[in-house]
């Protein structure tokens, strides 16, 4: 049986143009359904995402949604039921998002709890940011027709997974004219700083690559490796020890006059080595 997502809206019996309720919901179920073709696109999955609806409630308006039958499997669909979620989730503490910065930033969130989410042998996901963008102005809209006492949920059945959407979240950005610079794709090897680690699941980590002088948010895709630090079998890495690994990323240049060259989508493949900052050579812990 397929797995189903619900979008709730507890509404104002008194409102004025009832009608928003409804368009609200329209625009809600759109920008999910977006986002699910953004990640079923992001795994190479050559397949539409589409919803059917299965039912509509009275009192709260409630629309219970599920994929096509036979589209994905149940692992693969509950994961991407939970990526969004997920994704609303890191909106409640927001205000604004409108600059490719902030986009990126939860683009790459979103793509460590996709990862997080499915099944080890599934490509890891690469999700297009200025679709992205394209779906939080979705979403934005359909928070602009509530009223302040209106509230909105999603959640999986048994509500597994459950967000309280944050309603007074607005995007302010263009998506139009968000991510049209250029961008190059690397991958080398380098030694990076850890300034932020992750102690559970495949979150973002943050370094500094002194090659680069850069500071930027990375994956680490190594998951014996990351399993086996985060267990407790390798040494904690200190702020001046430095990790030797094999990384991808993408250069990301605006076009001119519109902000700074950023790396961007970058992910950690390899740990090779850790040269720690203690007078012995190194530590082999790959």
């Amino acid at each position: 049986m397929s797995s189903e997502l619900s979008i709730e809206i507890d509404y104002d019996y008194k409102r004025a143009n009832p009608a928003a309720v409804f368009e609200a919901m329209a625009l809600y179920i759109n920008a999910y359904k977006d986002l699910g073709q953004i990640l079923v696109n992001s795994i190479d999955l050559n397949t539409d995402f589409e919803f059917q609806l299965n039912s509509i409630n009275e009192g709260s308006v409630i629309s219970r949604m599920a994929a096509l039958a036979g589209r994905f499997t149940s692992a693969c669909e509950n994961s991407l039921y939970s990526s969004g979620i997920a994704l609303f989730n890191d909106l409640s503490g927001l205000t604004t998002t409108g600059t490719e910065e902030e986009v990126e930033t939860l683009a790459v969130k979103l793509e460590a709890d996709f990862s997080k989410a499915l099944p080890q042998d599934i490509v890891d996901p690469q999700v297009d940011r200025q679709a992205l963008a394209f779906v939080l102005d979705k979403l934005s809209q359909a928070n602009t027709k509530l009223c302040p006492s209106e509230t909105v949920n999603l959640y999986t059945e048994n509500k597994g997974n459950v967000c309280e959407l944050n309603t007074d979240w607005r995007f302010t950005g263009n998506p139009k004219k968000m991510f049209l610079g250029r961008t190059e794709s690397f991958q080398v090897r380098d030694k990076l700083y850890v300034k932020i680690s992750v102690n559970e699941g495949n979150s973002v980590w943050t370094f500094k690559s002194p090659a680069m002088n850069r500071h930027f948010p990375a994956r680490i895709t190594h998951k014996d490796w990351l399993d086996r630090y985060q267990r407790g079998l390798v040494q904690a890495i200190g702020p001046l020890d430095l990790l030797e690994v094999e990384i991808s990323y993408d250069v990301y240049t605006p076009p001119e006059g519109r902000g700074q060259i950023e790396i961007r989508n970058a992910k950690v493949l390899n740990i090779i080595d850790i040269h720690r900052n203690n007078g012995q050579q190194h530590e082999l812990d790959a």
